[in-house]
């Protein structure tokens, strides 16, 4: 692996902490000014809907250099964590500016992403792909639990105007780290060899003509649509039902993304047909959202998240993996942005859905039923689908 791969590794990381210090914030705050579940999980979709953009930032991220894209991102972030500081200190803490400030933190991460995945393939040697987004999800993961728990420990001693300063401190180092990249890394601008390629959405159209890539997006639709309200109602879950501290909710957030780390691992050190790992990656989630439910405490809580991230991570790789390998370059923005928001499109209905179902039937009765409804995805995949072999 190339030095810049470590340096944009670095900056990402960096900026990966004050994100998820800005997350924990920005739910528990949230949580505060609205404590009805229906509310949050409408949010909670809003912000997930923002995928769809990466279809055409995807598009961006072929066509200009990545680096400049990644830079001008967090020139803007810095700018509106500042102005967030400066509406916070005043104590202007209400649920429009909670939800404003985020949506547009969140669409230029829009931004950022699909220019880092296209950016990867240039840093690392192509027998090296699937270790370089094993360590690039480790590392995030990790980054990523160091700002939740630090996060949940802050929450209850300073205020929000805090948080916004500090995110906004770690874009101006992730900044930094990519300018060192340019420095040290002459990027190239993939060619467009076709016209058909120089349109917006041939990443979706490259999509269509791959058995292997429209699969993988049937089921992530369904099981996002099925588990989102997992990932969406978490604080729900934490507050409404376990009753629990934000310390609690931080660490919950730390068990899923150590899960993630260790499902980065184990994917490397197994080989695997495609089929065995999405069989594999359904069992996991359902089983393990179906005994969170029937636990209903911290630990049980915490423990099966673990699980349920690790069978994420596993396929996670596996996914970046196959879009790296057998995606022509000049399209690799587009087809990883289409990917992304072709697996996740489904997550926003299934919060808001999931939103209301807890509130007529309660949220240990939902989690029960969406974990048996992974289950018998696992078992629709094993016994009637057939699933293209993949080197991934």
């Amino acid at each position: 692996m190339k030095k810049g791969f470590y340096l944009l590794l670095t900056g990402e990381s960096m900026s990966q902490i004050g994100n998820n210090l800005f997350d924990i914030a920005i739910m528990w705050y949230l949580y505060k000014v609205t404590t009805n579940a229906l509310t949050i999980g409408i949010v909670t979709a809003i912000f997930n809907l923002i995928v769809l953009l990466n279809i055409y930032t995807g598009f961006l991220a072929d066509k200009f250099k990545k680096t400049n894209i990644m830079k001008l991102v967090d020139g803007v972030q810095i700018g509106l964590m500042i102005l967030a500081t400066i509406i916070y200190q005043s104590g202007d803490i209400t649920l429009m500016s909670i939800v404003l400030i985020s949506f547009l933190s969140k669409v230029l991460g829009t931004f950022f992403n699909p220019a880092v995945d296209a950016l990867i393939p240039q840093l690392v040697d192509r027998a090296s792909l699937s270790k370089a987004n094993g360590l690039n999800q480790g590392v995030q993961m990790v980054t990523q639990m160091i700002g939740m728990l630090l996060g949940g420990v802050m929450v209850a001693f300073v205020p929000l105007s805090w948080f916004m300063a500090i995110n906004g401190g770690t874009f101006i180092i992730s900044i930094i780290f990519i300018y060192a990249l340019t420095l040290t890394f002459h990027e190239k601008v993939p060619k467009v060899v076709a016209k058909q390629d120089s349109k917006w959405d041939a990443g979706v159209n490259y999509i269509f003509r791959q058995p292997i890539l429209k699969i993988v997006i049937f089921l992530a639709l369904i099981i996002n649509f099925t588990l989102g309200p997992v990932m969406g109602l978490d604080i729900i879950w934490v507050r409404g039902a376990l009753h629990s501290s934000a310390l609690i909710y931080s660490m919950t957030q730390i068990g899923l993304m150590s899960g993630v780390i260790l499902g980065n691992i184990l994917v490397n050190l197994v080989k695997w047909s495609l089929k065995r790992k999405l069989v594999f990656t359904f069992l996991v989630m359902g089983a393990s959202v179906s005994l969170m439910a029937l636990l209903r405490n911290p630990v049980g809580t915490i423990f099966t998240l673990i699980t349920m991230g690790l069978a994420a991570g596993f396929i996670n790789v596996s996914v970046y993996t196959i879009i790296q390998t057998q995606t022509p370059t000049n399209l690799l923005g587009r087809v990883s942005g289409s990917v992304l928001a072709g697996c996740n499109i489904s997550m926003p209905l299934g919060i808001m859905v999931g939103g209301a179902v807890s509130h007529v039937i309660g949220i240990d009765e939902l989690f029960l039923l969406e974990g048996l409804m992974a289950l018998m995805i696992a078992i629709f995949v094993l016994s009637i689908l057939r699933v293209p072999q993949s080197v991934a």
